[in-house]
């Protein structure tokens, strides 16, 4: 049973369904996409039923923007900038930020499965860019939560010396197949999408919050 519109919120995008995972996952599937900025104003971030994600902060780890769907973490989106001492291309923003977080992560009870790598292009104002993406399945278990998870980190090329990265996860506990659509309509419509404001003309500084 589908959810009763009345009753799909921000905080519960399922609504009412008898299953509401199924039915927050299928707005991700069915919904336009639209806009969100970061709280500095600078990045333009594309989402899928944009009006239901909220702006939320990592404690322990602070990011340009993180957007989360449904109090139950259906889905979260987060975007991170920062400087970097090396090379700044995709490849190698990819390796730097995989060494720095993926021992984090293991810390906080994910465990993740193979990794795929696919190397495509994102064409902005009419330049063609390379885009890396690392798209990842695992789990979390931790004595709050054991969820199952799918997920992607996209690298862009951005100003040089620094390093733009995105990484979506989505649930898939109950349902993995709709899930990896989830996960694969980000990668082909919205990762390629996400970039700087046009009022941006120079490599702002790496704040977060």
């Amino acid at each position: 049973m589908p959810p009763t519109p009345a009753s799909v919120t921000r905080e519960n995008p399922g609504g009412d369904a008898a299953d509401p995972e199924r039915a927050a996952l299928e707005r991700l599937l069915a919904e336009p996409w639209g806009r969100r900025q970061d709280r500095f104003n600078t990045l333009d971030v594309p989402l899928v039923d944009w009006k239901s994600w909220r702006r939320v902060r990592i404690l322990t780890y602070p990011t340009r923007a993180t957007f989360r769907y449904g109090d139950e973490h259906y889905a979260a989106l987060s975007v991170v900038y920062t400087t970097t001492s090396g090379p700044s291309d995709p490849d190698s923003c990819l390796d730097e930020f995989w060494a720095k977080n993926a021992p984090l992560a293991d810390g906080y009870g994910v465990r993740l499965g193979e990794a795929q790598i696919i190397r495509t292009t994102q064409e902005i104002d009419g330049e063609v860019r390379p885009l890396v993406f690392k798209v990842l399945e695992g789990s979390v278990d931790s004595v709050l939560v054991s969820d199952e998870y799918v997920g992607a980190i996209a690298v862009y090329e951005s100003w040089p010396g620094t390093c733009l990265v995105a990484a979506m996860a989505v649930k898939s506990t109950q349902h993995p197949e709709l899930a990896r659509r989830v996960r694969d309509r980000w990668i082909d419509e919205g990762a390629p999408k996400l970039k700087w404001t046009s009022s941006i003309t120079e490599a702002p500084t790496t704040s977060a919050r």
